[in-house]
């Protein structure tokens, strides 16, 4: 288990499933799914596997106005995430626009450092489209993107909410439920993977921190596993502190910030 500090993502072994799910989808070209209770992490583990955060920006930019930077080259991976009630005319052009405004930047950054690295790339660059907020789609979306794979041989990666591989299995999207390859849930984070997250956070706000120490424990039981969940109160646990000026994280700010954030009593073990 390690820590990119660059981006302080944390590199867990549900965001090492998830990665391998990914890579295995562009070599063998198939549709697959991501499910799971919301604020586990999957959009975050599609932000950081495609570098989205780093390319999003850029793709709505002039070409003379971009700074690509030379770890895009090589990427294949683009995110799309669909309105609520999306048609599917609307998806159509929109992950059309999304393609060519991709393959656009790739070709830049490959021309700007293809001479540096020496690896020829395809004029097609994207091979995986991560569609986020999946359950969003319609039927005739679905069809349309089983369409799009069998004519493009392009991977496809659903990221959904729990209960989603039940609906898929309903009779009008049987066709499109057993053409999926991956099927995965992914789960909560465990113990030590909060541990870790926590000591990060310490070691970032300058403060002692012990593996057994009763803020962390404190911590964790409001989290429950849940990644937003212990990323927010994190977030709540430093506004409180800046603003009421205290030297010191305590079990009262704790509570002021799960009390503040609505999250519910913490269950103690």
């Amino acid at each position: 288990m390690t820590i990119d500090c660059s981006t302080r993502f944390l590199i867990t072994k549900q965001y090492r499933r998830f990665a391998e799910i990914c890579n295995r989808s562009q070599r063998e070209q198939v549709l697959s799914l991501v499910f799971g209770k919301t604020g586990l992490g999957k959009t975050r583990s599609a932000m950081h596997y495609s570098q989205w955060n780093v390319i999003e920006p850029l793709l709505g930019k002039p070409l003379a106005a971009r700074n690509v930077p030379r770890s895009l080259v090589g990427c294949t991976t683009a995110v799309f995430t669909p309105d609520v009630r999306i048609t599917p005319k609307k998806l159509q052009s929109g992950i059309g626009l999304l393609r060519n405004r991709f393959d656009e930047l790739m070709d830049q950054a490959n021309l700007w450092y293809s001479t540096e690295i020496g690896i020829p790339y395809p004029q097609q660059h994207l091979r995986l489209l991560i569609i986020d907020e999946a359950d969003r789609l319609s039927f005739s979306s679905f069809e349309w993107l089983r369409d799009l794979h069998d004519r493009t041989n392009m991977s496809i990666l659903l990221l959904g909410s729990a209960g989603m591989e039940r609906r898929l299995l309903r009779t009008s999207y049987l066709q499109f439920y057993s053409r999926l390859n991956f099927i995965h849930e992914m789960t909560s984070l465990n113990s030590a993977e909060m541990r870790t997250f926590i000591h990060e956070k310490w070691q970032e706000l300058r403060l002692p921190c012990s593996e057994d120490d009763a803020l962390s424990a404190a911590i964790m039981r409001i989290a429950d596993g849940n990644f937003r969940r212990l990323h927010r109160i994190f977030v709540e646990i430093e506004r409180l502190q800046r603003l009421n000026r205290l030297p010191q994280i305590t079990l009262e700010l704790i509570d002021a910030a799960r009390q503040g954030l609505l999250l519910g009593t913490p269950q103690h073990s």
